[in-house]
């Protein structure tokens, strides 16, 4: 995507205050922002801002008595089959979930989503995978946090130069006491609008949360995590065509491949790390496992055998919502991925330990290995 591709209207909604924030942390040797995408940043910042205002004054009284319940956490590494499972879980209308109109309009959607036109309802194809969403389909919570100011890791979707330093990126322990207090404050203050707004748990997903799962269960003692993993081989080529799609689409800054290969790698290694040691603290009963591998062959079962590990009631009064998810969304194909045998390479000198003890290995059926530079197949 050229410079003038930039300036249209792939963008974020953001608070003026982030805005103000990530300028300011462009490298000017690297930057692709023209000037009428600042302006329409800041314009649209400043709308964003006000309408916040209006929100947080038209629903004092209810934030002020909103209590939410302890959440159930998706968790897994991008594009480990979160969306899915995700999805699948949010077929139980006991649960309730962040929207993707939420998400990306958290400063208003108590307000608008409401009023959103019938026609917005209409599915379009997510580009990394052609997975179909609407307005109205299960999102991450972190485009929230983005939106409202709080420390994410989505910064570097705008700001790619951010990926040079994972640690304090994604870890949020990593960051200074004011940034942790900020980012608390703020996923506070979105599940209270969800809770104003449902008045249900919640099933959060964002890969991000990995990297808090202590934060997360010092927050919330009583919460339920799903950890899901896939095929470490088949991460490392869908994340290169995820990261390079959203910065292609949002970034501000130019943004090699290198360097999204060597974040990929980094932050792994860090997601694993952090999960580990909030399984080793972990309640018993409140953390279930599955493998995409499986959910996918057998999504019933599994679900099913999720519901009773975790407690979450009965999956007999649910199951028809789940077979009509499913009948619904049967024709979907997986992709078929690509890498260079120089990447495997890089992969199993990063990874191959982690590789080895997940009993995971190199499988030809949905990624192929040549000798020339990877095409963004995947």
């Amino acid at each position: 995507m050229n410079p003038k591709q930039a300036s249209s209207a792939n963008r974020l909604r953001l608070s003026l205050g982030t805005w103000r924030s990530l300028v300011r942390r462009i490298d000017p040797s690297r930057s692709r922002l023209t000037w009428r995408t600042r302006a329409l940043y800041w314009l649209d910042g400043a709308m964003q801002s006000m309408l916040h205002c209006i929100q947080n004054k038209s629903y004092s009284e209810a934030l002020a008595a909103a209590i939410p319940a302890a959440p159930i956490f998706v968790l897994g590494f991008w594009r480990s089959g979160t969306t899915l499972l995700h999805e699948l879980l949010c077929c139980d209308s006991r649960f309730g979930f962040p929207s993707t109109y939420a998400c990306l309009n958290p400063a208003h959607f108590l307000l608008s989503e409401r009023w959103m036109p019938a026609h917005q309802q209409q599915q379009a194809r997510r580009p990394m995978d052609a997975m179909y969403f609407s307005w109205s389909s299960p999102q991450e919570d972190e485009f929230a946090l983005l939106g409202l100011g709080a420390p994410s890791a989505y910064q570097a979707l705008l700001v790619p130069s951010l990926t040079k330093d994972v640690g304090p990126l994604l870890d949020l322990q990593q960051r200074p006491m004011k940034d942790q207090h900020a980012w608390c404050a703020t996923f506070d203050y979105f599940l209270k609008l969800l809770t104003i707004q449902q008045g249900k748990p919640l099933v959060l997903k964002s890969p991000t949360h990995g990297y808090r799962m202590r934060t997360l269960q010092k927050k919330f003692p009583e919460a339920r995590y799903v950890l899901i993993e896939r095929n470490p081989y088949e991460i490392f080529a869908s994340n290169l065509k995820l990261w390079r799609t959203l910065t292609g689409l949002y970034g501000l800054e130019h943004c090699s491949e290198g360097e999204l290969e060597e974040f990929i790698l980094a932050a792994y290694i860090l997601y694993e790390k952090a999960v580990s040691e909030g399984v080793h603290c972990s309640r018993p009963g409140s953390i279930a496992r599955v493998r995409y591998e499986d959910l996918i062959v057998n999504p019933i079962e599994e679900i099913s055998r999720l519901y009773l590990e975790l407690k979450l009631g009965d999956f007999a009064t649910v199951r028809p919502a789940f077979e009509a998810y499913l009948v619904k969304t049967s024709g979907h194909q997986r992709n078929r991925l690509r890498l260079s045998r120089a990447q495997k390479i890089h992969i199993d000198a990063v990874w191959g330990e982690l590789i080895e003890q997940k009993g995971y290995r190199w499988s030809g059926h949905f990624i192929e290995l040549n000798d020339e530079e990877p095409v963004p197949t995947g």
